[in-house]
């Protein structure tokens, strides 16, 4: 990617129709919808691909599962109370299974989309481990899905058979945790707390207290509602720092490195900075609830391209949230107002247009 490739904000939802693309629908009828569709692919001609839309994730009707009758019997009428379709998706991550976790604030549940196994699953449904309001979402390299829980006020970590495996956060630690991101080599887990304007780290093996980043302000290292978290491969820490319209980036012991993004309405201006991801290269991805899509920054801070417009369709967005790029460069974003989860692939940089 380089900094030629960024269109106009008028050429936002610029595409390029390439070839035939199945995407996965929420029903039959937009399956047919999507079979038809052409795949997308930003930025414009001349300059070759560098981001494909892939398939988008709504709800149990996205794959066809075996013995779905009997999984309704064995669980039992309560479960079929529940909401089965995403209703406002917030947080997304990827385990290394290739599982999708989404959390779920409208429909309080965690959604796991299993492509291989063609399956929907959920996690945190009963018990000591039930959730209430599914904000952030992160899962380590042992599979454990950790969720931050806005209204109990804790962050809960599920090994991958579904239980219950630990508990993080004591009485009146945490406020509004939101965003989580997981430090594997460490194996740390941080936690964004709005309300406290604070990012907190914990250890991901016994939910042992490590050390609090920030407080409020607008100086370096301060935050204003601070909302999603990623972690690169190198231990770096990236807080979307929402209010104060930029990304901070922290190394690994806690100390402030660079900030990233300013507000306006232009390229490479943040309003409303949710999600943040990193690719394997260290391109910078940042989901804006404002502008409806998302932008790819290079690792100082440059703009390099933006995906996305306001829409309903493929690669348009109502309200993004929660992002994340797997080891894949595969990029999720939580598209809330839309009721889905989008897929988008980044294009190595060898491709050229066919």
């Amino acid at each position: 990617m380089n900094a030629r490739n960024v269109p106009s904000m008028a050429l936002m939802a610029g595409l390029i129709l390439a070839s035939s693309h199945v995407g996965v629908g929420a029903s039959d009828k937009k399956k047919a919808s999507a079979a038809a569709a052409p795949t997308l692919v930003w930025p414009l001609p001349p300059d070759p691909p560098r981001i494909r839309f892939v398939t988008a994730y709504y709800g149990i009707n996205d794959f066809k599962k075996k013995n779905g009758r009997w999984k309704s019997m064995l669980l039992g009428p309560d479960q079929e109370q529940h909401v089965d379709r995403l209703m406002k998706p917030y947080g997304v991550a990827a385990a290394r299974d290739g599982r999708v976790f989404v959390t779920d604030t409208a429909a309080r549940r965690v959604f796991v989309f299993d492509p291989k196994a063609r399956s929907v699953g959920f996690i945190g449904e009963n018990g000591a481990g039930k959730i209430s309001k599914p904000v952030g979402v992160a899962v380590d390299d042992s599979g454990t899905a950790f969720v931050a829980d806005a209204t109990l006020k804790r962050v809960f970590g599920y090994a991958p058979d579904g239980q219950l495996a630990i508990a993080i956060g004591h009485e009146g630690e945490l406020q509004n945790p939101s965003g989580l991101a997981i430090d594997r080599q460490r194996r740390q887990l941080y936690v964004a707390d709005a309300k406290k304007h604070q990012v907190l780290c914990y250890s991901a093996a016994d939910g042992r207290f490590i050390r609090a980043i920030g407080k409020r302000g607008v100086e370096h290292g301060e935050f204003n509602f601070p909302t999603n978290l990623t972690v690169d491969r190198e231990g770096r820490l990236y807080v979307a720092d929402t209010l104060n319209f930029r990304i901070q980036v922290f190394d690994a012991a806690g100390t402030f490195v660079k900030s990233i993004g300013s507000q306006g309405d232009g390229p490479g201006h943040l309003n409303r900075a949710k999600g943040v991801g990193v690719d394997s290269e260290g391109h910078i991805y940042v989901a804006d609830t404002s502008f409806n899509n998302f932008q790819i920054f290079d690792a100082d801070g440059q703009i390099l391209l933006f995906v996305g417009a306001t829409g309903t369709g493929p690669g348009e967005f109502l309200l993004p949230a929660g992002l994340f790029v797997d080891d894949e460069d595969r990029i999720y974003i939580a598209d809330q107002g839309n009721a889905r989860v989008q897929v988008f692939q980044r294009v190595s940089a060898d491709v050229r247009p066919k």
